[in-house]
């Protein structure tokens, strides 16, 4: 009779610590952000369709323009931020780059207002694989979302452009890029056959700094445009 008593009593002093556990864990799955690492909390934006960019024939200058592209969750057409510039090439690229599509970031599962960088290369039509210069980027409203910051090109080179190619216009390419800024997998997303596997080889080898979230090193996406004029007949 006493171990009956005793047991009711028990389960009863039991339940309030079962219903506060499954309080917990209610409250635990509701705020799913608190737990993950700064590499699972955003997952930058990547581009999904490109089209060409034409190099103006009465343009000489040859070099990096880098864009910054920020996109809206709610689809609108993405604004761009002139980082490095070239006089007559950089307005070609940035009005170029706002009708490409792009899938947009993720912050905690969501879709959220994201920044992505891109790097144009006029490159000139006869090469060897030449350094190319990468000046310090012009100042810029912070990217989205707070705390991120998109890889950084820190050494580059221009891709050989064979004289018997007979390819010309733009090749882009989506970088994905670990958090130790070595290249992961470079998918072509324009294609110049001709052209194609020069601009991946080259883009292997440059020197790229990782992305940020919240000062620690994330997984991230760059795209890389190499810009073929046609060789001088």
């Amino acid at each position: 009779m006493g171990s009956k008593i005793m047991g009711s009593k028990m389960g009863r002093s039991a339940r309030p610590l079962l219903g506060l556990a499954a309080l917990l864990g209610i409250a635990l799955l509701g705020a799913p952000q608190a737990g993950l690492s700064a590499r699972d909390r955003f997952v930058p934006p990547a581009l999904t369709k490109a089209t060409d960019i034409p190099y103006p024939i009465e343009v000489l200058a040859t070099g990096l323009v880098t864009l910054s592209v920020n996109l809206s969750v709610a689809g609108q057409p993405p604004t761009t931020q002139v980082l490095r510039d070239i006089p007559g090439l950089t307005s070609v690229a940035s009005s170029i780059v706002t009708t490409w599509n792009y899938s947009s970031g993720k912050l905690d599962n969501n879709p959220s207002p994201s920044t992505i960088n891109i790097e144009v290369v006029f490159n000139p039509s006869s090469t060897l694989n030449q350094n190319l210069q990468v000046t310090p980027v012009a100042p810029a409203p912070p990217p989205f979302p707070a705390g991120y910051l998109p890889p950084e090109v820190a050494v580059a080179s221009f891709a050989s452009s064979p004289a018997t190619s007979a390819g010309w216009g733009a090749v882009v390419l989506d970088v994905a890029i670990d958090k130790f800024g070595s290249i992961k997998k470079v998918d072509t997303i324009r294609d110049v056959p001709s052209l194609t596997p020069e601009a991946i080889a080259t883009v292997k080898r440059w020197t790229i700094n990782p992305a940020m979230f919240n000062g620690k090193a994330i997984e991230s996406k760059l795209v890389v445009a190499f810009v073929f004029r046609p060789h001088p007949q």
